[in-house]
């Protein structure tokens, strides 16, 4: 058709392919810097502004989001040495514990006083002596508890059910919880810790300090509860 130009279809450049020439030319304004002096971009606050000075701003941007996650780093560095220390204290007090007394005193010094966690429940599903009631579950009232909440693990970590929270804590509003079972295989009893917020303790969480405690107590319990003194008793 007369005075109309026709186009060849494989000379056509679309928006993609500029992107992906740049893309893989990363030098190209290092080659034609002149091209830098027309180019303009909108910005939502400045108006227009120049390519380089869009890219300091990007790479601004950029600065200010790394120190902000090394920042973040760092505290959750300090917060684990924070725990790790006080971890550390509580099983060397832990061995020096005479009695089952003993070991919840050191508990809930440790999760009450330090890690503002004052709800800690230890109790045991047997014993070669009678134990006072507040280390032992009503009837098997935690049977339920157990099949529920642990499959093939000794450690559970996350919220319970209202049920649940009465049976380990009857009296404290508890959001989520840490339950480690005791002994070789689970067999000797629960520790309960827990916290009013509920997002605290999640199955996702690092355990690496709870399960030390885990084993610990697994070691020292059964020795306590072979020589458990009922009060009044020499």
């Amino acid at each position: 058709m007369t005075g109309e130009l026709i186009k060849d279809p494989k000379t056509l450049v679309d928006d993609t392919l500029i992107a992906e020439y740049l893309a893989e030319n990363p030098d190209f304004f290092e080659r034609h810097p002149q091209l830098l002096q027309h180019m303009r971009l909108r910005h939502e606050q400045q108006g227009t502004v120049s390519l380089v000075e869009r890219q300091q701003q990007v790479l601004r941007q950029r600065v200010g989001q790394l120190e902000d996650d090394i920042t973040e780093l760092m505290i959750t560095a300090k917060r684990n040495e924070q725990l790790f220390n006080i971890y550390s204290e509580l099983y060397i007090a832990l061995l020096d514990c005479h009695s089952l007394a003993d070991i919840m005193n050191c508990l809930q010094a440790t999760f009450a006083e330090q890690l503002n966690m004052p709800a800690v429940s230890l109790k045991f599903f047997a014993s070669p002596l009678p134990l006072p009631e507040q280390f032992t579950f009503i009837a098997d009232t935690h049977k339920q508890l157990l099949s529920k909440r642990f499959n093939d693990t000794n450690l559970y970590l996350g919220r319970l059910t209202e049920s649940e929270q009465r049976l380990l804590f009857p009296e404290q509003a508890i959001a989520s919880v840490a339950l480690l079972l005791l002994g070789e295989q689970g067999e000797l009893g629960m520790l309960a810790i827990g916290n009013q917020d509920a997002s605290h303790f999640q199955p996702t969480m690092d355990a690496v300090l709870i399960n030390q405690l885990r084993h610990l107590l697994s070691k020292l319990l059964p020795p306590l509860l072979q020589h458990q003194t009922q009060p009044g008793q020499e």
